[in-house]
């Protein structure tokens, strides 16, 4: 556990970032280097590599509340790095998608531009005011809102995405869908747990 405290934030957000580089990387050589094929696994894999992530940031006050103490309270005295770190994967995401769709001219359903635009908007707003200064001059309760909002919605865009893939690719969507809704879950039970001392 002290190792991973003393980690820095911008380490860890760092590392991920040439961890998703590499992941993109993977993708391209995986179909013989820079070709549209590349492009997509590079944009597909690092969409996965970041899922996780963002699992992982999302559910951490969950877990905190409902079991607190040990690698859980570890988790969310991290969390900022960690859902640092996914913004940074998943704009390395970002990049794939738009070599995908820019230099080999894929051609993304509106949903995606319109949906995913919007989302990449939340996650920039949550990245820039992931920071003390930013809760103080918004204000607990609009900081809260914003990020709520938007976990929210990349919980949805990522749930949309692996729904689409279940007759496909029921392998990986199922595990994923799984994981998603675990999480989802977790975070009900926790504000329920919260909520029952105020009930009372």
């Amino acid at each position: 556990m002290t190792s991973v405290r003393a980690i820095s934030t911008p380490a860890i957000i760092g590392l991920t970032a040439l961890a998703a580089l590499g992941v993109v990387a993977y993708g391209y050589g995986e179909f013989g280097g820079w070709n549209a094929e590349g492009a997509g696994a590079a944009a597909r894999y690092t969409a996965r590599f970041s899922f996780p992530i963002f699992v992982a940031a999302w559910s951490a006050s969950a877990l905190a509340t409902l079991w607190p103490g040990g690698w859980r309270s570890v988790m969310v005295r991290r969390r900022r790095a960690i859902g640092l770190s996914f913004a940074a994967a998943h704009f390395v995401h970002l990049a794939a998608l738009l070599v995908g769709v820019f230099v080999f001219a894929a051609q993304p359903s509106a949903k995606t531009i319109y949906g995913g635009g919007f989302t990449y908007l939340l996650i920039a707003a949550m990245a820039l005011t992931s920071n003390n200064w930013s809760v103080r001059k918004l204000g607990l309760r609009n900081w809260k809102m914003l990020h709520t909002i938007g976990g929210l919605a990349i919980a949805i865009v990522f749930a949309v995405s692996y729904l689409g893939r279940l007759d496909e690719k029921a392998w990986l969507a199922i595990p994923a869908l799984t994981l998603l809704g675990s999480a989802a879950l977790l975070k009900l039970l926790a504000w329920m747990k919260k909520r029952a001392p105020e009930a009372a």
